[in-house]
C-alpha cells in the first residue's frame, strides 16, 4: 500500500493570549483539542481553505489571515502536512456548528494548552508557542 501526502489547513484563532481549541468528538482524534480546520480541496488556496474550515466550524468569518507555518508530514496524522493560518481579524459570533464532530470550543493560553492535543494541531500549536515561524 501506498502513503499519500494529504494537506491540511489549521485555522488560528486569537483572543489576547488565548488560541481557539475545540474539543473532537465522533472523529479521527476524538477526546482531543485541536484547531478549526480541515483539509485542503482542489482549487482552493490555503488561505482560502482555512477561511472556509473556520466558518463551517464555528460560525466566525475570517476578514484577514496569513500562512505562518508549515509541518513535515506526519504519519502518526495519516500523513498530513499541516499549514498553520493565522486569523488576523474576524467577525461573528463563536458557536458549534458540528456539533456531531465537535463537542465545544474554548480560548486557552498559549502557555497552558491541554494536555490532549489533537495530532494535527500539535506541531502548529508548537510553532505559535514558541513564536517560531516555519515557511519552507
Amino acid at each position: 500500500m501506498t502513503a499519500h501526502v494529504r494537506v491540511g489547513v489549521q485555522a488560528i484563532v486569537r483572543s489576547g493570549d488565548r488560541i481557539l481549541l475545540g474539543l473532537r468528538a465522533n472523529t479521527f482524534g476524538e477526546g482531543t483539542w485541536g484547531l478549526p480546520g480541515g483539509h485542503l480541496e482542489l482549487g482552493e488556496t490555503l488561505m482560502g481553505a482555512a477561511c472556509r474550515e473556520l466558518e463551517e466550524e464555528t460560525g466566525i468569518r475570517a476578514l484577514c489571515s496569513q500562512v505562518v507555518c508549515v509541518t513535515d508530514p506526519d504519519p502518526a496524522a495519516n500523513h498530513h502536512m499541516q499549514v498553520g493560518v493565522e486569523i488576523l481579524d474576524y467577525t461573528g459570533d463563536l458557536r458549534v456548528r458540528e456539533p456531531e464532530r465537535c463537542e465545544r470550543w474554548a480560548f486557552w493560553p498559549v502557555d497552558d494548552l491541554p494536555d490532549a492535543l489533537f495530532v494535527g494541531s500539535a506541531n502548529v500549536l508548537r510553532s505559535v508557542r514558541d513564536g517560531v515561524v516555519h515557511l519552507p
